[in-house]
């Protein structure tokens, strides 16, 4: 009775093993080539493995991208009640900085090719994960539309993150990731301090940028 009990036991970290080693390669692959440049024989090879176990395991490709998404936002998410968007950034620049690429969230939300159903799984990962922390810090501050703010704020971060690895930029490549969260932490405390003052579309114009009503008048020239 044992012997069975131990054998099964030895399958099951096997089984364990084995999907856990091509997470890690889907993990890996998508992140630096994304969704379409990379095939289930490419992650088979790099986990070791017989790529027809990833059918057993996952399903099919975009299965294991989904996966490979999910397994990725969760080393990323904020806690629940607040964001502090600059110790984050800094956090997910050096990430990024150390696996060499953007990883495959940021891949399968920037990638056109990605199939849809990835790209909606890569979207609500991130609504979860970082733009909801992110609203409610928003909204206990006092800002007026707060979701809308909170997903620009997070789509400048996506961007970035996306950009300073292909370095295209040379002064954004060049900036520490301390500095470059610093500039978007305080943008976020400047949306809270300018919300009470007006709608969104408002503090991007502002009412500064706005003409006075002694501007609008036009005198007629004098006979």
């Amino acid at each position: 009775m044992s012997s069975g009990t131990d054998r099964s036991r030895g399958k099951k970290r096997d089984s364990d093993a084995t999907r856990a080693a091509l997470l890690t390669a889907a993990r890996d692959l998508f992140g630096r080539h994304g969704y379409e440049a990379v095939t289930l024989k490419d992650i088979g090879e790099r986990a070791g493995v017989d790529a027809s176990l990833i059918a057993r395991y996952f399903g099919n490709k975009a299965a294991v991208y989904r996966s490979a998404v999910a397994e990725d936002s969760r080393e990323v998410s904020a806690p629940a009640e607040t964001l502090d968007l600059g110790a984050f950034t800094a956090y997910a620049l050096h990430r990024a900085d150390r696996r060499g690429a953007p990883g495959p969230l940021v891949q399968a939300l920037l990638s056109r090719s990605s199939a849809q159903e990835v790209r909606a799984s890569a979207a609500d990962e991130m609504r979860t994960r970082l733009i909801s922390p992110l609203a409610n810090r928003l909204a206990a501050e006092g800002a007026d539309d707060p979701v809308g703010r909170a997903e620009v704020l997070i789509s400048c971060l996506i961007g970035v993150i996306a950009l300073r690895s292909s370095n295209l930029f040379d002064g954004l490549s060049a900036m520490s990731p301390e500095a470059i969260g610093a500039i978007l932490e305080a943008a976020v405390q400047a949306h809270a301090e300018q919300a009470p003052h007006g709608t969104f579309g408002d503090d991007i114009g502002g009412a500064e940028g706005r003409p006075t009503s002694s501007q609008d008048e036009t005198t007629s020239p004098s006979p």
